[in-house]
């Protein structure tokens, strides 16, 4: 008897976090992200659609190897990457949502057969989670709008930051300083 006016109650409290979940939804659809702003460098933090697909529409977007690393989180080999020997000036941005993710004013030799960083383009395009696979205790970094694998952060790397981001070519598109350039106009006519 006393269980079954409770269950009115129960059922009612066990629907609020559904319901919570509903109404903060619109705020799950979107990230906090720095855009390249007019003049090449990190704009004003803004509100940024989450991109989410498929895995049939990243595999058709990426290709098997982009796809393997981005999306099923592997890494490529060391010292095959295109970008590793890249000394170009320019801009790294996401392979998968074109987010601008490193400056090559912070990529640095390692030595690790990785293209390395000390810094990204803005801390809020890159999120860190701790990744314990391989027998290992590391932090993985993903690109913050789509959710894509990036590579690994380690407190190795030189001044100013002592940290090394260490990254998957196959993650980034680079994009050399003229390019920046045009986009940062395109941004500052918009």
């Amino acid at each position: 008897m006393f269980s079954r006016h409770l269950l009115p109650a129960v059922l009612l409290f066990s629907m609020i976090p559904l319901m919570s979940a509903q109404t903060n939804s619109s705020a799950a659809d979107t990230v906090a992200v720095r855009l390249m702003g007019p003049d090449g460098k990190p704009g004003p933090v803004v509100e940024s659609p989450r991109v989410v697909k498929t895995d049939a529409e990243w595999e058709k977007q990426l290709g098997p190897a982009a796809y393997r690393v981005l999306r099923a989180k592997g890494t490529e080999a060391p010292f095959c990457g295109n970008l590793l020997d890249n000394h170009k000036t320019g801009v790294y941005f996401c392979a998968g949502c074109d987010l601008p993710l490193f400056s090559s004013g912070s990529k640095f030799h390692s030595g690790t057969g990785w293209p390395s960083f000390y810094e990204p383009f803005a801390k809020e395009n890159i999120t860190e989670i701790r990744d314990s696979s391989h027998g290992m205790i590391r932090t993985e970094i993903l690109c913050t709008r789509c959710g894509g694998h990036l590579g690994h952060v380690f407190e190795d790397g030189p001044p100013p930051t002592g940290l090394r981001y260490c990254l998957n070519s196959v993650s980034l598109i680079f994009r050399d300083e003229a390019e920046v350039k045009k986009m940062g106009a395109e941004t500052a006519r918009q």
